[in-house]
């Protein structure tokens, strides 16, 4: 669990992205307003910045709160189970 919300070195698009925790989402990711959800693979303890995250091909709310989703790097395919309290990177479309 991280207590501050991580940072982003590199993005590549015009608008900012938006950090935030899974339990802030309230169970719903409005698609008119992002485009895309991230999951957050690993931060760099030294400056608490995201050095690899991997967009969400599919994804849903769990009962509990946890998002879950399908990441498909094309060299892997993973089901992740994001907590609550555990941030995602979502883009502004």
């Amino acid at each position: 669990m991280m207590t501050i919300p991580p940072i982003l070195r590199e993005w590549h698009s015009l608008k900012p992205p938006v950090i935030c925790t899974v339990g802030s989402l309230g169970r719903s990711i409005p698609l008119g307003r992002y485009g895309q959800v991230y999951w957050i693979r690993t931060v760099r303890a030294a400056d608490n910045a995201i050095i690899e995250s991997h967009p969400l091909k599919t994804w849903y709310f769990a009962a509990d709160g946890r998002l879950i989703g399908e990441v498909d790097t094309g060299a892997w395919q993973q089901i992740v189970e994001i907590n609550p309290d555990e941030y995602v990177v979502l883009s502004v479309r």
